[in-house]
């Protein structure tokens, strides 16, 4: 199993396409969009995803997952030269709904041949490595952005991550990688919602990305209100990054211990309050320290998440039940970028993180109903 090649490639793809993140407010600022325009822009990456992931996973249940690897790859490229090129909210719009199909055709196999390399019982440590590689993507991406954009202009960073995904398109073409479990079934991948198991993870994936959407959409614009520099909002990105890329593997030996259900619902549970406090504080440096300790939290919760996913999967549709997840998430923070940005601009800063963290709250009662009550949700796995 070519684990490692995985993981860099994980990288490779994350970093290429999150390195927007960052710039923005500058995007923003240089070509005079409107504010609702980057929760447009947002919404188009997490629809993408949520259609790919949907559709296209379960063809790597059927043999086909070397070419979502490499569609995935050249979606990263695609979307940069887009950016690098566009000026208009037109083209940034579909420059950012590729980095969502990127994403959408890249995560699902990967994690799939990942959570299908060894045992169950150690189904969440190896997706919380691969969730790892996805974080130091995320930190090498608005990294490096700001300080080339700085040298070499707006376009600059995108033309240089186009290059990583690009190189490694023939590295990935030569290897051969092993096919999946044969899919036990070729029904689309909606009609897993009829297990009961799958409905509760699926659930869980939605609500942990809903704070995604408000982040994706709005956490460079909320910085640059509060006085931050290009330079600080990427680097926030990726100190946030950091503590949960070192964590996560830990993060998922915890919840393969403890539980992926109970171990996910205690700690989205406890970013609650931080998703609420963001709205309060006025200092950027304040911001961002609540947004470290939210990264530890989301270490566990993330590789958590996954693991009740790959447990929920019937036999040969490991791919179909991540690319569901993946879509129910991507449509969880969907909805909330697309109103997020224009509740922003009308009131508050405090409404739209109140909100955000209400729904959360929310949801996870109902993830709670759903599964029978608090005493089975938190119910240790058997061993």
């Amino acid at each position: 199993m070519p684990t490692r090649l995985l993981v860099l490639l994980m990288i490779t793809v994350t970093g290429s396409t999150s390195v927007v993140f960052a710039l923005l407010a500058k995007l923003q600022d240089t070509y005079r969009l409107p504010t609702w325009g980057l929760g447009l822009m947002s919404a188009a990456a997490f629809v993408a995803g949520f259609a790919v992931q949907l559709v296209a996973a379960p063809f790597a249940d059927r043999g086909h997952a070397r070419t979502l690897l490499l569609a995935g790859l050249a979606l990263a490229v695609v979307s940069n030269v887009a950016f690098a090129l566009g000026s208009s909210l037109v083209v940034f719009t579909a420059a950012r709904a590729c980095t969502g199909a990127a994403y959408g055709m890249f995560g699902p196999a990967a994690r799939a041949m990942i959570a299908t390399a060894g045992d169950d019982a150690s189904a969440g440590e190896r997706l919380g490595r691969l969730v790892a590689a996805e974080m130091a993507g995320f930190t090498l991406g608005p990294a490096v952005g700001v300080v080339l954009v700085g040298a070499t202009g707006l376009r600059g960073p995108f033309v240089f991550f186009a290059l990583p995904p690009l190189l490694a398109l023939p590295i990935l073409a030569r290897r051969n990688l092993p096919a999946l479990a044969a899919a036990a079934s070729t029904r689309p991948s909606i009609t897993l919602v009829a297990d009961p198991a799958m409905r509760v993870a699926l659930l869980l994936a939605f609500t942990g990305f809903v704070p995604v959407g408000l982040y994706d959409a709005l956490w460079a614009r909320y910085l640059a209100d509060r006085g931050a520099s290009t330079l600080f909002i990427g680097l926030s990105l990726t100190l946030f990054s950091v503590p949960f890329g070192a964590l996560a593997t830990v993060g998922g030996r915890f919840a393969d211990r403890r539980g992926p259900l109970r171990t996910a619902l205690i700690f989205l549970a406890a970013t609650v309050p931080l998703t609420v406090l963001y709205g309060v504080l006025r200092r950027p440096v304040l911001v961002v320290a609540a947004a470290l300790v939210e990264s530890v939290l989301q270490a566990v919760a993330v590789p958590a998440t996954q693991a009740a996913l790959a447990l929920a999967a019937p036999p040969g549709r490991a791919a179909t039940a991540q690319g569901l997840g993946g879509a129910a998430g991507l449509l969880g923070a969907a909805t909330l970028s697309l109103v997020a940005a224009p509740i922003y601009g009308a009131t508050t800063h405090w409404v739209v993180f109140a909100t955000t963290g209400a729904m959360v709250g929310a949801l996870l009662v109902g993830v709670v109903v759903v599964s029978g009550g608090l005493r089975s949700a938190l119910a240790p796995r058997a061993s």
